[in-house]
């Protein structure tokens, strides 16, 4: 099995659909989380750790991989979280690019200092993914899962962005109850449950 080191800052973010991914795989990494001054600092410079000079990175027996999204994909494949078959990988596929639209669409409220903008933003923000979340709740209507009967990458990144987003857009949770009970599914009686209790506390 290859050695992993996972870097990126000390927050969830963009990293921890990684993490989550190595929990349900039980599988030993590195959670490697920037120190004070090492970013941008003397690490963003490091080509070798960081080609693009953006994190995360992945480093896999001493190579490192960027994208964090090519680094999920990477391991559910590797750790059987990419479906059973071609027909499953593309509802994956399809179920994650979900996400990435409402994220894209999610992040400029997220980063608006402005707390007037920040609550046009949001306004707006709440209309624009009523579509995306309609198909994910009708995506896991009476379902335990997105796909198969198991987690899978579609599962881990729905949660992520649920819980990511919750503070923000409660009606993820009231207009949507399948969407809900996915998460809530997930949150108390998965895979996954051991490892949400114990992760650091620290800002999404």
């Amino acid at each position: 099995m290859p050695s992993y080191k996972l870097m990126y800052f000390n927050s969830r973010g963009r990293a921890e659909t990684s993490r989550m991914l190595f929990a349900l795989a039980d599988q030993k990494y590195e959670d490697y989380r920037f120190k004070d001054g090492e970013w941008p600092g003397e690490l963003k410079g490091n080509a070798d750790l960081f080609p693009l000079g953006q994190a995360p990175v992945l480093i896999i027996d001493g190579k490192a991989m960027p994208h964090s999204k090519a680094i999920h994909r990477h391991l559910a494949r590797e750790f059987g979280f990419y479906g059973a078959n071609n027909e499953e990988a593309r509802q994956i596929d399809v179920v994650s690019e979900t996400v990435e639209d409402i994220v894209t669409k999610m992040l400029p409220v997220h980063f608006e200092k402005d707390e007037a903008k920040k609550a046009e933003l949001l306004e707006a923000f709440k209309i624009a993914v009523k579509p995306f979340l309609s198909f994910l709740n009708k995506y896991v209507d009476n379902k335990q899962f997105f796909v198969g009967n198991k987690e899978t990458l579609g599962d881990v990144v729905v949660f992520w962005m649920l819980d990511f987003m919750g503070p923000m857009l409660s009606s993820a949770f009231t207009d949507y109850p399948a969407l809900h009970s996915f998460y809530k599914g997930i949150k108390e009686n998965s895979k996954l449950t051991e490892y949400l209790k114990g992760r650091p506390d620290t800002p999404n």
